[in-house]
């Protein structure tokens, strides 16, 4: 019986021994990340031309759409023109005909030519009868 015991207990040992044998590897496999680097396009901007600036010759000719003898009415009717989207301008004559009235164009030209077709065209619209042309001396 002793050598029965002794034998249980023989082959039991040599059991947990070879179960220890398939001990996991405890070492981690540590897996790494490769970052490539970004790249930043470091070019300075590339120069700006300078603008080109045409000198606009200074306009001569003038449609009238109406004339003031208070500069606020002037002011506020060329305000008026001005928001409708037209080129208004006040124009204020000391000398020459007229000095006392404060003129509110809406249409200015440089070219006499096309100040005085734009009058021909103007008057023969409905409600622009009374245009008339301002020329600067």
């Amino acid at each position: 019986m002793k050598t029965k015991i002794l034998l249980i207990t023989f082959v039991f040992a040599v059991g947990i021994i070879s179960c220890n044998k398939k001990k996991e590897d405890t070492t981690k496999i540590v897996k790494r990340e490769v970052v490539k680097p970004v790249v930043v396009d470091t070019l300075p901007p590339a120069p700006q031309p300078d603008p080109v600036v045409i000198e606009k010759p200074d306009n001569k000719y003038f449609l009238i759409s109406a004339s003031f003898t208070n500069e606020s009415n002037a002011v506020a009717y060329k305000d008026k023109l001005t928001n409708e989207g037209f080129d208004s301008e006040l124009i204020i004559r000391r000398s020459g005909a007229n000095p006392d009235f404060y003129k509110v164009s809406y249409k200015g030209f440089a070219d006499k030519e096309k100040a005085f077709n734009e009058l021909s065209y103007e008057k023969n619209q409905p409600g622009k009868e009374d245009v008339w042309l301002l020329i600067k001396r």
